[in-house]
C-alpha cells in the first residue's frame, strides 16, 4: 500500500527541499559579515527578525545540533548556507535570497539526493563561491575580492568595522545645482533607494545648504581621535608604497601593513574579518549600518572655510603663528565690520591708489554681491551706507586689494577652481585634495578702464552665463588642467599647482579645531577653491565656496562632474553603506577603483598647541 504524507509533512518536507538547494560556501567568521540574519519560525507572517549574533542559543534546535558537532570535530570548519526570507512568506521566490549567512541545515531523508552528473563546484576559500548562483569566473571574483578589500581598508584607516544590518538604504537629494546628478549616480548603486519627499527617515541626506535639524540627530562619534601607527615597525617604511592603487587615499603606514598582508600566500587575505582587521589597527571598533544610520553633505560650522571674513581671520591667525605672511597666500584684505575697522583701513591706506575690490563677509557664492571701485573714496562712500541683513544685523565686508596684473589667457582674464573633502567619521577629520580641475574665463577682453562689467572682471558661471560671447571662445567658458599646461609649461603649472595644494592644506590646518567640532559619527563637505595667477605667477587664494557648482556647462564639465561626484561617492559613502553579496558582473557598478582624491590632512596625524593652532603635520 503506497503510504501517503500528511499536509505538515510535505509542508515540511518542501521546506527542507528548497533549503537544501541553496548554494554553499564557507566564511571565516559568519558573525562579521553583511547582511540580514533571518531568524526562521513556523507561525512567521511577512516578519523577519535580526539575529545580532550567531550564538548558540539564537539557533534552532536543528542548527544547535550541527553547530555542536562541527565544533567537536573541526572548530576551523564552519560551512554556511545563504538563505532568504520566511519560507512562508515567499514561498518558491526564496530560490533569490536576500543574503544573509547561517550554519548549514543537514539534509534528512526528505532531501532529495544531489545528482553525480553535476560537478562539484570548488569551495569557498575566501574569495571563492560554491553554487549555481554564484558566477565562477576568475575576473568576477577578483573585482568582487577587491571592492570589499577596498570598503575594508577605507573603513580600517577610519578605525571601523562595518557591519550592516540591513539589505538596502534611502537617500534625499535636493533638485538644486545639479542634484539630478548625485541621484543618477545613486541609483546606479542597486542598494540605495532615492525618495522624494522624506528627509527625515533617510540614511544620506544631498542639499544645496547646510540642513542643522538633520545634523542635530545624528549622533557625536564615541572615537577618540588617537595617532594610530597601525602596528608598524620603524624598519618596514622602506617599503615602496607609491605603485599601490590606494596610496594617496590612505596614511603612509596604513599603506605598508596593506603591503605586507598583501604578500601572504593564499587569496583569502583580501576579504578581512574583524579580527584580522585589529591587526592593523588597536583601535578599531564594529560600527553597526542600521536604518537609522545617517550622513550629510554638509558638516556644522562650514562657514569657517566657506564665509570670505572666517577664512581670512582663520587663515591670518595660522601663518602669523607660524610666523608667515598671510598676504603672500592672499592678496591684501580688511575686514569690516564697524566704523572704527573703517577708519583704520582708511588710515593705511590714505595716500594708495589701488583698485579695491569689496565682498560681502558672510556667506555668499556665484559673484553675488561684489563690487569693484576705483579708489578708496569710492570705497569709503559705499561702506558708510545702510547695509544689513533681513534680521536686522549690520553685514560685514572684506575689502581686498583688486590683482591689476592677472595673468591672462588670450587677453581675457581667468581664475582657477580647484576642490577639496572634508571627511569626519568615527572622529577622524580628514581632508582630501581634488587631483583636478579646471579654468574658467571670462568673455571680455581684460581692462582696467571699465569696472562695472562684470563679464571682464568675474569669472564666475553665474556671472558669465549671461554674456553673449558666452562660449565664443572656448566651450562653456573652460579648459582642462591639460590645456593651461601646455599654455603656460608644464614646469610653470606645477608651481603653481603646489602652491595651490599646499594653501589647500594650510585651510585645514588653520581651522583644523572650529570645523565639526563636535565630531558626529558621519559627516563631509566638499568646498570649491578659487585661485588667481599674476603675471609673475604668484599664487593668490580668492575665496573658498560651501556649495561649489557642479553643473555640467560645456563639453568638459560633462565628463569632469561625474567623475568627482562618483569619486566621493567611492571614498565616503560606499565603504559605510556597502551593498550586500551578489552574484553576477552585472551588478558591479565600477571596476576601476582608482580614485582622484588625495589625502593631505589627517588629524589623528598633527599636533596642536594651546592655541589650537595646528604645528605639525606627520603625513
Amino acid at each position: 500500500m503506497r503510504k501517503t504524507h500528511s499536509p505538515q509533512g510535505f509542508q515540511y518536507f518542501m521546506k527542507r527541499r528548497y533549503e537544501q538547494r541553496f548554494p554553499k560556501f564557507k566564511f571565516q567568521d559568519p558573525g562579521e559579515t553583511y547582511g540580514l540574519m533571518p531568524l526562521i519560525t513556523q507561525n512567521s507572517h511577512l516578519r523577519t527578525e535580526i539575529i545580532q549574533s550567531n550564538s548558540a542559543e539564537q539557533l534552532q534546535p536543528h542548527q544547535q545540533k550541527r553547530t555542536a558537532n562541527s565544533q567537536s570535530k573541526d572548530k576551523t570548519d564552519d560551512t554556511c548556507i545563504l538563505i532568504g526570507n520566511t519560507l512562508k512568506s515567499l514561498e518558491r521566490r526564496v530560490l533569490k535570497p536576500r543574503i544573509s549567512y547561517q550554519p548549514e541545515i543537514l539534509p534528512n531523508k526528505f532531501t532529495k539526493p544531489r545528482s553525480k552528473s553535476i560537478k562539484k563546484q570548488p569551495k569557498f576559500d575566501g574569495i571563492y563561491f560554491e553554487g549555481e548562483k554564484f558566477c565562477q569566473e576568475l575576473e568576477f571574483q577578483e573585482k568582487y575580492a577587491n571592492i570589499r578589500q577596498y570598503y575594508n581598508y577605507i573603513n580600517i584607516s577610519n578605525g571601523i568595522f562595518i557591519k550592516s544590518t540591513v539589505n538596502y538604504y534611502k537617500a534625499n537629494v535636493s533638485k538644486s545645482n545639479n542634484g539630478q546628478l548625485v541621484k543618477n549616480l545613486l541609483k546606479q548603486r542597486w542598494w540605495w533607494l532615492v525618495v522624494d519627499n522624506d528627509k527625515d527617515n533617510v540614511n544620506f541626506l544631498w542639499e544645496s545648504s547646510r540642513n542643522d535639524n538633520f545634523i542635530i540627530t545624528m549622533p557625536c562619534s564615541e572615537q577618540i581621535d588617537t595617532n594610530d601607527t597601525f602596528n608598524i615597525q620603524q624598519d618596514q617604511f622602506d617599503i615602496q608604497i607609491h605603485s599601490h592603487p590606494y596610496a594617496k587615499l590612505l596614511p603612509k603606514n596604513l599603506i605598508i601593513q596593506m603591503n605586507l598582508q598583501e604578500k601572504q600566500i593564499g587569496k583569502s587575505n583580501k576579504l578581512l574579518n574583524y579580527d584580522q582587521c585589529q591587526q592593523f589597527c588597536d583601535h578599531i571598533r564594529i560600527f553597526e549600518i542600521t536604518s537609522n544610520t545617517k550622513i550629510h553633505n554638509h558638516i556644522q560650522n562650514n562657514t569657517h572655510l566657506g564665509s570670505k571674513k572666517n577664512l581670512f581671520l582663520n587663515l591670518k591667525k595660522y601663518y602669523e603663528f607660524n610666523s608667515l605672511n598671510v598676504f603672500e597666500f592672499l592678496p591684501l584684505t580688511y575686514h569690516i565690520k564697524n566704523k572704527f575697522d573703517l577708519e583704520n583701513y582708511l588710515i593705511d591706506n590714505m595716500n594708495t591708489k589701488k583698485i579695491w575690490i569689496v565682498k560681502p563677509g558672510e556667506l555668499t557664492n556665484r559673484g553675488h554681491g561684489i563690487q569693484i571701485f576705483q579708489n578708496i573714496n569710492e570705497v569709503n562712500m559705499f561702506l558708510k551706507g545702510n547695509h544689513q541683513h533681513k534680521n536686522g544685523l549690520s553685514k560685514t565686508f572684506i575689502v581686498q586689494q583688486y590683482i591689476t596684473n592677472p595673468l591672462l589667457y588670450n587677453q581675457r582674464k581667468f581664475d582657477i577652481r580647484c576642490f577639496i573633502l572634508f571627511t569626519g567619521i568615527n572622529g577622524k577629520q580628514k581632508g582630501y585634495w581634488y587631483q583636478e580641475g579646471y579654468i574658467r574665463t571670462s568673455s571680455k577682453e581684460f581692462n582696467l578702464n571699465n569696472l562695472s562689467n562684470k563679464m571682464i572682471h568675474l569669472t564666475n558661471d553665474a556671472v558669465q552665463k549671461y554674456s553673449e560671447d558666452y562660449g565664443k571662445f572656448e566651450k562653456g567658458n573652460k579648459i582642462s588642467f591639460e590645456e593651461f599646461k601646455r599654455f603656460i609649461t608644464p614646469e610653470k603649472f606645477n608651481q603653481v599647482y603646489q602652491k595651490m595644494k599646499q594653501i589647500a592644506l594650510d585651510q585645514f590646518k588653520a581651522a583644523a579645531e572650529l570645523l565639526d567640532p563636535l565630531k558626529r559619527e558621519n559627516t563631509f563637505e566638499l568646498f570649491g577653491l578659487d585661485f588667481m595667477i599674476d603675471d609673475s605667477f604668484n599664487t593668490w587664494l580668492i575665496e573658498t565656496n560651501t556649495n561649489p557648482c557642479l553643473e555640467q556647462t560645456g563639453p568638459l564639465l560633462t565628463g569632469f562632474m561625474p567623475q568627482l561626484i562618483d569619486n566621493l561617492l567611492k571614498l565616503v559613502i560606499d565603504p559605510l553603506y556597502p551593498p550586500p553579496q551578489f552574484y553576477t558582473s552585472k551588478k558591479f557598478v565600477y571596476d576601476c577603483l582608482n580614485n582622484k582624491f588625495e589625502l593631505i590632512y589627517d588629524s589623528s596625524k598633527m599636533k596642536l598647541n594651546r592655541k589650537n593652532v595646528v604645528i605639525d603635520n606627520e603625513l
